[in-house]
């Protein structure tokens, strides 16, 4: 049984070697253009700096925010997806109800 757990063991070790140096190197970074298609987008973290700043459910472009969420305050904690290509709104994450939305661009800074 002891030679069955070692042997065990070794072979998970080696296979989990080989996994990683399988692994390109450009894989660990985490990067990503905030569009769908995108496999992994991480979130950047920012925090509130407006007075109050609405979160919003929908952005276009040229026509602005859309469909109201809810109200975070001065200092909420928020994730940063990305910034949109006009740079005046940013797809955020809300850690306080756990919702997606909208924000203006100038009422947050990355921490």
């Amino acid at each position: 049984m002891r030679n069955l757990k070692r042997a065990c063991v070794a072979a998970l070790l080696a296979g989990t070697a080989a996994g990683l140096a399988a692994v390109p190197a450009a894989a660990t970074v985490q990067s990503g253009s905030g569009t769908i298609g995108d496999p992994w987008v991480p979130t950047r973290a920012a925090h509130i700096t407006c007075e109050t700043a609405t979160l919003f459910g929908n952005y276009t472009a040229g026509q602005g925010h859309s469909d109201p969420i809810a109200t975070l305050v001065r200092g909420n904690y928020i994730g940063v997806r990305y910034i949109t290509a006009d740079h005046n709104s940013a797809d955020v994450f809300w850690h306080g109800t756990s919702k997606w939305g909208f924000l203006l661009r100038d009422c947050f800074a990355l921490n």
